[in-house]
């Protein structure tokens, strides 16, 4: 018999139609490739999830019950009321709905124990997720030290920082060193860690860049930089997928 292939889900994003599509009046769901490919090199396939607009337990439970591991990729601004706090003028309008349907899947995942992955906004909402908040741009974060462009749009696919990981950390364990090179596109970052989460990588500066479940059996992980746009480049994040592949 064949061996089967793991299943990592990855939750579409909503995109309007190429200004050529003759489906102007329609939006379309899927993923951007480099998440996909990356799961492809670990030796697993990947499962798009759509949105469901009108969602109930049953459609988040069947969704997590169908997959083996759950990757929430990045995105728009994560909706402020979802952590108590009113919007503010750096808040890029989202989904609030989009946004509590990913909640819950991460919700299920976590009660399912399936392996997760949270990249960027997917960090950002694994937090939310565990009772944390954020800061709703960079410019409310009120460090000491600010030497970073934390969104850096002319190097997505090569390094912009480093950030330290706590050495007694998962992350750690899977990159084996403490200090490593990531790339940076955001300008919201975590403010208050959630509930059984675990504060493991800041940058240099100071901003949170990873966080992870605190009991490490149990992979639970969000990075705040784009691991999946830099192993287009290079292998240097490889460690990372093979360790979510692995943990299935």
């Amino acid at each position: 018999m064949n061996k089967i292939l793991p299943i990592v889900g990855i939750l579409g994003e909503i995109s309007s139609p190429s200004p050529t599509s003759a489906f102007q009046a329609f939006k379309r769901q899927g993923c951007v490739d480099t998440y996909t490919t990356a799961i492809e090199k670990n030796n697993a396939i990947s499962l798009i999830i759509p949105y469901v607009k009108d969602f109930t337990k049953i459609t988040i439970y069947s969704y997590i019950n169908k997959i083996d591991a759950l990757l929430i990729p990045g995105g728009y601004d994560v909706n402020p009321q979802l952590y108590n706090e009113d919007k503010k003028e750096e808040c890029k309008p989202g989904d609030i709905n989009f946004d509590k349907f990913s909640i819950e899947l991460i919700k299920e995942a976590h009660n399912q124990k399936k392996p997760i992955l949270g990249i960027c906004k997917g960090c950002q909402l694994l937090n939310v997720a565990f009772g944390g908040s954020l800061y709703q741009d960079q410019k409310y974060d009120n460090r000491d030290e600010k030497t970073y462009n934390h969104f850096d749009l002319k190097n997505i696919d090569t390094t912009s920082h480093q950030i330290i990981i706590n050495k007694n950390s998962l992350l750690n364990s899977i990159f084996k060193k403490q200090v490593i090179d990531v790339n940076s596109l955001h300008h919201q970052s975590i403010n208050q860690v959630g509930n059984s989460l675990n504060l493991c990588a800041l940058s240099i500066d100071g901003s949170v860049e990873g966080i992870e479940y605190f009991d490490p059996s149990y992979f639970c992980i969000g990075v705040q930089w784009h691991p999946e746009t830099l192993l287009s480049k290079t292998d240097t994040m490889k460690p990372l997928f093979s360790a979510f592949i692995n943990s299935i």
